[in-house]
């Protein structure tokens, strides 16, 4: 079968069916878009690299439960979200670094804290929502899954999937109520 001639649905369904071949049409399909990608936006080959690798790795390991409607935007769309965790990473191993080398200054200090302290309020929030709502709310706003995927994925009515997000996001306000001032940008991004 000459695999390259087929569309990206076909050769996602040969995916699910744990077809090597279909995964190696796909990975040199897409790879050197990803990789382009990354690389543009982060001007390191190696990050990139490891970035679309990961990206790849995690396409084949859940590849029985995929649900995807457009594997190119799935794709890139992966691409802009761990390229976006590397940068955050990044930026708190340079300020980690920088506090441990003394040049910081008390704002930034004071800066870095208070971000941490809301991450850790963020995911103590989170493990006080219900095991199927915090799972919704997850695909929702960190995997940024639409409601008709997860809805496919978790057997859920569209409307179930709706409400699940509403129900997570009033708690996480309450959770969040004294952070509202401090992290104001990161927590609208994450409760839109």
């Amino acid at each position: 079968m000459n695999l390259h001639l087929l569309t990206d649905d076909l050769l996602l369904r040969l995916l699910q069916a744990s077809d090597e071949h279909a995964f190696r049409e796909l990975y040199q399909r897409y790879w050197k878009k990803l990789f382009t990608t990354a690389c543009y936006k982060l001007k390191s080959k190696e990050a990139a690299e490891e970035i679309v690798q990961n990206i790849f790795v995690s396409l084949w390991e859940k590849r029985a439960t995929l649900q995807i409607d457009n594997l190119e935007n799935y794709l890139f769309i992966a691409v802009k979200y761990k390229v976006i965790n590397y940068v955050e990473s990044l930026m708190v191993r340079q300020a980690g670094q920088k506090q441990l080398a003394g040049n910081t200054t008390d704002e930034s200090t004071e800066a870095t804290i208070m971000i941490n302290d809301l991450h850790a309020a963020i995911q103590q929030a989170l493990t006080q929502l219900p095991a199927k709502t915090r799972e919704v709310f997850t695909m929702s706003r960190f995997e940024k899954c639409s409601v008709r995927e997860i809805a496919r994925h978790m057997n859920l009515t569209e409307k179930a999937v709706e409400y699940h997000i509403t129900q997570s996001l009033k708690l996480l306000r309450v959770s969040l109520k004294d952070y509202m001032v401090v992290g104001v940008p990161l927590i609208i991004t994450l409760l839109k």
